[in-house]
This record gives structure tokens, sequence and C-alpha cells, in this order.
């Protein structure tokens, strides 16, 4: 049992890692940009800080054009 909880761990992380990259890309594609980008910036800088500057200086497209 004690063997087990290494890899739940590694799980969860996995899991929360993929969430904040794929909100990243929801907001991406919500602002009219391109996502992979962003997911690179993702990479280099970090995703909370992308998702930060994208809330605070990016405003989310209409689609009722």
């Amino acid at each position: 049992m004690e063997a087990l909880l290494p890899f739940a761990a590694i799980t969860v992380i996995g899991v929360i890692l993929y969430q904040l990259f794929a909100l990243v890309g929801d907001m991406a594609t919500d602002r009219g940009h391109d996502p992979w980008v962003w997911w690179i910036i993702s990479l280099v800088w970090s995703p909370v800080g992308s998702i930060i500057v994208m809330w605070v200086f990016f405003p989310i497209e209409d689609d009722e054009s």
C-alpha cells in the first residue's frame, strides 16, 4: 500500500498540470489567440502568470459580430 502513494501523488500532480494548461488554451481561444503560443509561454514562464496576463490585458471576444 505504501508503494501506491507516490503513484497517486504523481497522478494528482499530472491532473492539476493538465487542468492548468487546458485553462490556458481555453482562455487563449476565447480571446481569439492561438493556444500554442500561450502554451509555449506557459512552459517558459508559468501557466498561472499566463492566465493572469490574459485575464488582465485581453478581453474575451464576442461571437455575435
